[in-house]
């Protein structure tokens, strides 16, 4: 797409979380299904398999948890990608980002309704940017973004629009310039 209707990364690869073969970790492993589509993007021979994001889940838990920013560091490390974490994230960085030709991980608040999001959070990959609409491959589905909560879980979430308007204030919940937020790039 051209820049003035925004650009969308042809990031094909999509895991689904839910799908997880790795005991107890289906429900918790956005942070890892998101890494694991960005390594695939920039190393596509790095991870194998219609599951590689348990592959990669495991190459995680050598580090840390999967909730962990230093363990994905260090995973995305293992895999030849240089990832820096940060929680001063806007539209802007993530579209720069996204313009440069690389995705991003954004850390969310996905429960109750945009306009007082709360919850422990939720991890998906951001592809591409169009004025009004951010887009984002949701590793748990599709998210009812004004209201909260999944309309799909485990389906929806690859290349999901999520409008700007009720997605920011859940990823901006301490204010402008509030986001958190991985970049990925080749090491």
């Amino acid at each position: 797409m051209s820049v003035s209707a925004g650009t969308v990364l042809p990031v094909r690869q999509y895991y689904v979380q839910t799908d997880s073969a790795v005991p107890g970790q289906a429900h918790r492993m956005c942070f890892s299904s998101t890494c694991a589509m960005a390594i695939k993007y920039l190393r596509p021979g790095a991870l194998l398999g219609i599951n590689a994001d348990d592959t990669y889940l495991r190459t995680v838990q050598r580090f840390g948890d999967t909730t962990s920013p230093t363990a994905q560091i260090s995973a995305c490390a293992h895999y030849g990608v240089q990832a820096r974490f940060a929680t001063h994230g806007t539209r802007q960085v993530l579209q720069r980002e996204i313009e440069a030709g690389f995705p991003v991980g954004a850390g969310f608040l996905h429960h109750g309704p945009s306009h007082a999001p709360r919850g422990g959070g939720h991890w998906i990959l951001a592809i591409g940017h169009q004025p009004a609409v951010g887009v984002f491959n949701d590793p748990y589905g599709e998210l009812d973004n004004p209201g909260g909560g999944y309309v799909q879980v485990g389906r929806g979430g690859h290349g999901v629009r999520y409008s700007w308007r009720h997605w920011l204030p859940r990823w901006e919940v301490e204010g402008p310039g509030t986001g958190w937020f991985m970049t990925y790039r080749l090491a």
